[in-house]
């Protein structure tokens, strides 16, 4: 069923395939768990993860994904058939991105050199985009650029929207906003064409980070609507747009509606285990926190932040770093060089529920 899905995933009625899939997921992951404990369920699993990365990723099932495929791609025989073992790698490479960015790295490296042995344009093109993604969340965008260039060079080549549209998500990461007007323009057209709503919104999304980061409230804002319309449109649930959401609220000067997009962020994130997600979350916290002169809040939601995001071996984005910088300087303003570091430690010592605790009210239990 997932093989037959996949196909679907990339075009107009995705939605009804990923519909399709969720009404399946139980069955789809006791499958996926039996395999992967038979000693000859090696193939089967990276069948499954190859069929359902899109699925994976539409859903934000990056944490079950990057627990099933990773240590089967460790066994020995899954070399054994490298036309699988590289899709495989894909896959793995891009759920470990927001868990792992070792492994994304490892991974998506793994998967350049079987395509380039296999002779694979789409699948080389794919693992560029992976490589330069892998790069870009490990905080070294200018080493992942360079992939990300010839992703899109060799997904140009390939004659259809769909690539073309993903390996420019990629790459678009890992240049400067202020040129990137005219690839979003492309990327997000590509999607238009062929009815991809999941990569339409994740350009949507990114797009408004990097308005905001321009300082274009209105642009970032109407990004932000055509992302959430796609979103709707497969019905998915996307923990980062609610964060960015946030971002652009609070920008706005909305500070109670952007707590709400931050908390609603971090509790899907809680729920589908994404340290990633969370820490993005509570940053947004602790500078609303600073916002309303909490100092001592914010500094244990700084080191709160700091302790999820350091979990997955990533490190800030720009817009990131830059609240987190400017939150940072003004809670020691305010507490004291001394004070600050001590209630940072604090935060980044807390227990994953206590930590919860402290970034969401008590009546808002995920």
């Amino acid at each position: 069923m997932a093989e037959q899905a996949a196909p679907y995933l990339t075009g107009p009625d995705q939605g009804s395939w990923l519909a399709r899939l969720d009404t399946e997921q139980a069955n789809l992951r006791r499958a996926a768990q039996y395999a992967a404990g038979r000693p000859d369920g090696t193939a089967l699993v990276l069948r499954l993860g190859v069929a359902l990365g899109r699925y994976w990723g539409a859903r934000s099932q990056q944490q079950e994904a990057f627990r099933l495929l990773v240590p089967v791609l460790r066994r020995s025989d899954a070399r054994a058939n490298p036309a699988l073992l590289g899709p495989a790698l894909v896959t793995a490479a891009a759920v470990a991105c927001f868990i792992d960015g070792a492994t994304a790295r490892q991974l998506a490296e793994q998967a350049v050199q079987v395509a380039r042995q296999l002779g694979d344009e789409r699948l080389l093109s794919r693992a560029l985009a992976a490589v330069c993604g892998a790069h870009f969340f490990s905080g070294e965008p200018e080493t992942g650029r360079p992939f990300g260039q010839e992703s899109v060079e060799w997904a140009r080549r390939l004659g259809d929207d769909v690539q073309p549209a993903q390996s420019l998500l990629t790459y678009l990461m890992t240049i400067d906003p202020a040129r990137s007007g005219q690839l979003f323009g492309e990327a997000i057209a590509c999607t238009e064409r062929s009815g991809d709503h999941l990569t339409n919104s994740t350009l949507h999304d990114n797009a408004s980070v990097a308005a905001l980061e321009a300082g274009d409230l209105p642009a970032a804002r109407a990004h932000l609507e055509a992302a959430a319309q796609a979103a709707q449109q497969i019905g998915r649930e996307s923990a980062t747009l609610r964060a960015d959401l946030g971002s652009v609220l609070r920008a706005e000067g909305d500070r109670d509606g952007a707590r709400s997009a931050f908390q609603a962020s971090l509790r899907i994130g809680r729920r589908n285990g994404n340290n990633w997600v969370m820490a993005l979350a509570i940053l947004g916290l602790a500078c609303l926190a600073g916002d309303a002169g909490d100092w001592d809040r914010a500094a244990a939601l700084h080191g709160d932040a700091r302790a999820f995001r350091d979990r997955t071996g990533n490190q800030w984005q720009v817009l990131e770093a830059h609240d987190r910088r400017d939150g940072l300087d003004q809670a020691r303003a305010h507490l004291g060089h001394e004070r600050l570091e001590r209630v940072y430690a604090q935060g980044m010592a807390l227990s994953l529920e206590k930590a919860l605790d402290l970034a969401l009210p008590r009546t808002g239990s995920a």
